[in-house]
């Protein structure tokens, strides 16, 4: 009986003990991230432990290289393909690790011959040509690169050539070969189709356009900031292209992109939530020009430049 009572209170001891390094744990944390309560708190530890870099330089380049060499094309015949692009995302702060300069250009070209390398020592069969598109993606958890994108394939092995069955009879090679010359299809007649231009495809257009995306500021205090082509991240993290001191702003709190021509923002799991014109944000959102971004209630401004078409008469390329 003794030892069961001594067994519980030397239990009930270090749970006790265990809750206050807990406790105290929680304050510290309150003091370092600057937030009123001990659950903000605990989600700051929480997204400073997800958000963390993982591993060494070495570790994500080997990552890096998991993710293109782990995709092919299996056939029926068990024939393994290589494909001709591959797009591999990466998170920007990973960027440096993988190459300093940030050429992703380069990183690409490197991708490239790594994985002609490996489908070359697998036996598997090489397109004319691999390109490796290297994408920076600030939705992107620090660390971690996901499995590469691939498009296009190397052609299977030739199939063997048929065999005649019994009883049938081979065409002969010297039959007499009708050329037919191919008919240019008829021009027609402008005035007779203004009207339903949609309907005649082979009209020349004479002011052709493309479509051309904005460039995209976030204002706050009347000070526009502008954002970088290829995404990034909003928070309290030294990174963030706008500066918040604002302790309920998370410290990667959400991300911001170009998708196309259009302008999106996403949550990344903040504590106090994002809004776009005051409705929550858990995906992608677009965003246009007057577009209110709020992070914890901290509210920026969407502006963003001349955007549209322009037309491409007269420019000759260099």
């Amino acid at each position: 009986m003794y030892g069961t009572l001594s067994a519980l209170a030397s239990n009930l001891l270090i749970l006790v003990l265990f809750v206050v390094v807990v406790w105290a744990g929680l304050r510290i944390a309150q003091s370092i991230f600057g937030v009123e309560s001990k659950r903000a708190a605990a989600g700051e530890i929480a997204a400073k432990l997800v958000s963390y870099p993982t591993g060494s330089a070495a570790v994500l380049r080997r990552r890096f290289v998991r993710a293109l060499t782990s995709q092919h094309v299996v056939m029926p015949s068990g024939e393994r393909l290589a494909f001709a692009e591959l797009t591999v995302r990466v998170a920007p702060e990973d960027l440096d690790k993988l190459d300093p300069d940030g050429d992703l250009e380069r990183l690409g070209d490197d991708g490239a011959k790594l994985y002609l390398a490996h489908a070359e020592r697998s036996g598997w069969a090489l397109p004319d040509e691999v390109t490796v598109v290297v994408e920076v993606d600030p939705g992107l958890r620090s660390g971690w690169v996901p499995p590469a994108r691939g498009s296009g394939r190397a052609e299977p092995a030739a199939a063997a050539p048929l065999r005649t069955p019994v009883g049938w009879d081979i065409v002969p090679d010297d039959l007499p070969v009708v050329s037919r010359q191919p008919v240019a299809p008829a021009r027609p007649d402008p005035e007779a189709t203004m009207n339903f231009p949609a309907l005649v495809p082979d009209l020349e257009d004479t002011a052709p356009t493309m479509n051309v995306a904005a460039g995209l500021s976030l204002e706050r205090d009347g000070r526009a900031t502008p954002i970088p082509l290829g995404g990034t991240v909003l928070g309290r993290l030294p990174e963030s292209p706008v500066r918040f001191a604002e302790p309920e702003v998370s410290y990667r709190h959400a991300a911001i992109r170009r998708s196309g021509t259009q302008w999106q923002v996403k949550d990344l799991g903040s504590t106090n939530g994002t809004t776009v014109d005051g409705r929550r944000i858990d995906d992608w959102t677009d965003v246009r020009t007057g577009s209110v971004i709020a992070l914890a209630g901290v509210r920026v401004t969407a502006v963003t430049d001349t955007s549209g078409t322009v037309h491409l008469q007269g420019l000759t390329s260099h």
